[in-house]
This record gives structure tokens, sequence and C-alpha cells, in this order.
């Protein structure tokens, strides 16, 4: 069915024509529903798609996810680079981080995909753990790098995961209120709040995600064909995954330095 597009009405009085083009980008990406990439790639996978499926259960992917957390955000800690002085260098950096996860993930997707259905055991906590690592990397562009951002990084995660347009709009809702909720709390609270989130995420991720990575990767169990469709598979989530912590991210750079009052939608 299709979907009348939402009007949105957004005060950009203080925004440079650079932000204001940004934010219509935000706005678009918003009202847009998630890829099928997921969907069409799942249905070369036949008679493999089921046991795939079964041997990678969402609690497999669970416990990927808060391994791949922790991951991200020790070597996030590495990271010394200056904040970024504005929205559009911190764009430029975004944008580098962007290229370096989609070849590193595509790398490892044709790697495993060359193993056949063996590698995804590998593959898919492989490409979790490069999706956080480049999300969190993403949010260290904008100026975002504190521990406490390990709860968003999940939460974006999700958006990039929906299946869709209803998974895409409750994900982006509950960033939504928690930005509102952590403006309202005080500094000694928020990492706690921060801590909770990223427990309840961690839980009602798993399923979308499961869905989601299982769907694209599925198929690179087909012989001779599996090494490139790894790869493709990886680079495709990695690309919505940056797509999503790039928006997000300039959401919050905006509305944290006074050129937005609420949130985009």
């Amino acid at each position: 069915m299709r979907r009348d597009p939402k009007v949105i009405i957004v005060d950009t009085r203080n925004a440079s024509d650079y932000e204001r083009d940004r934010i219509r980008e935000i706005a678009e990406w918003k009202g847009r529903p998630p890829g099928t990439v997921a969907t069409w790639m799942g249905r070369f996978a036949g008679p493999v798609d089921k046991a795939i499926r079964s041997a990678l259960s969402e609690e497999t992917v669970e416990n990927a996810l808060a391994e791949a957390n922790r991951i991200a955000g020790k070597m996030l800690a590495e990271r010394s680079d200056a904040m970024p002085a504005d929205l559009e260098s911190a764009d430029a950096r975004a944008q580098e981080t962007r290229n370096w996860a989609i070849g590193y993930a595509a790398a490892g997707g044709a790697g495993a995909g060359a193993t056949g259905i063996v590698g995804l055991a590998v593959d898919i906590p492989f490409t979790i753990t490069m999706a956080l690592r480049a999300i969190r990397r993403i949010g260290a562009d904008y100026g975002y790098r504190d521990d406490t951002e390990a709860a968003f990084a999940m939460h974006t995660l999700a958006v990039a995961a929906a299946n869709s347009v209803q998974e895409k709009e409750h994900a982006i809702a509950v960033i939504e209120k928690e930005a509102e909720e952590g403006a309202s709390n005080t500094a000694a609270s928020r990492g706690a709040v921060a801590k909770e989130g990223t427990i309840l995420a961690t839980r009602s991720l798993a399923a979308a995600l499961a869905k989601n990575l299982v769907g694209r990767k599925a198929a690179q169990a087909i012989p001779v064909v599996g090494a490139a469709i790894g790869a493709a598979a990886s680079a495709s989530f990695l690309d919505d995954v940056c797509t999503a912590a790039r928006h997000l991210y300039q959401e919050r750079y905006l509305r944290d330095n006074a050129i937005l009052d609420n949130a985009i939608g």
C-alpha cells in the first residue's frame, strides 16, 4: 500500500545552506522504507535457509551484539583526534569511516562466502562487530565518543536492521524519546540510563537483526557464487548501517549545537 509523504516542518533559521541541505536529507531518509536487499537475496538461498536460521539463533546474535559493543567501545577509546569544527567536516570524516567499514566488511564477507555455509558461523558475528565499530566511529566523527554511547549505537543498529516501515519508525521513535528523557536527566543518572538502555536494546534487537542478516547472507552458501554474494551482502548491510549512523548523528549534532530545536520528522 502506498503511503502519503509526511509534511515536515522544521525551524532552520539558525542553519547554514549546507546544514539545511542535510536536514532535508535526514527527513527524506526517515520517510523512506527499509531496503529490500535482505528479502531478495534470501530468496536465492533455497533449502539451506532453514538450516542457517536454526544454527544462528537469536541467542547467538544477542551474544554477538554484547561482545561487539564491548569491542567497539574498547577500540574507540584509542582515538585522540580533535572534535569536528562544524557539520561539514564531521560529514567528511564520517564518509571516510563509511568507506573503511564497507571495504573491510566486503573483504570479510567474500572470504566467508568462499567457505560456504561453514563460514557463516564466523561471518555473522564479524559483520555485527563491524557494524557496531562503524557506528561508534561515526559517532566519534561527530564528537560523540564516551562510554554512554553504547546504548545509542544499539538503537542506531536497530534502525539499520529494520525489516519494515513500522520497525524503522519504532526504532527512530525510541531514539527520539530517549533524547527527550536524556535532556531532563542529571549527569549522574545518564550513565545508569544508558546502561539499562543497552541491555533492553540488545534483547529487542536480536530478532530483527537475525532476520535481516540471515536473509542477506543465506545466499552466500550457494556453491561457486558464495564469495561474490558474501561480499555484496556484507557491503550492503554496512552501507545501511553507516547511512543510519550518519543521519542520526547529524541530527544529534544539529540539535546539540542549537541549530535544531527538536527532532526531524
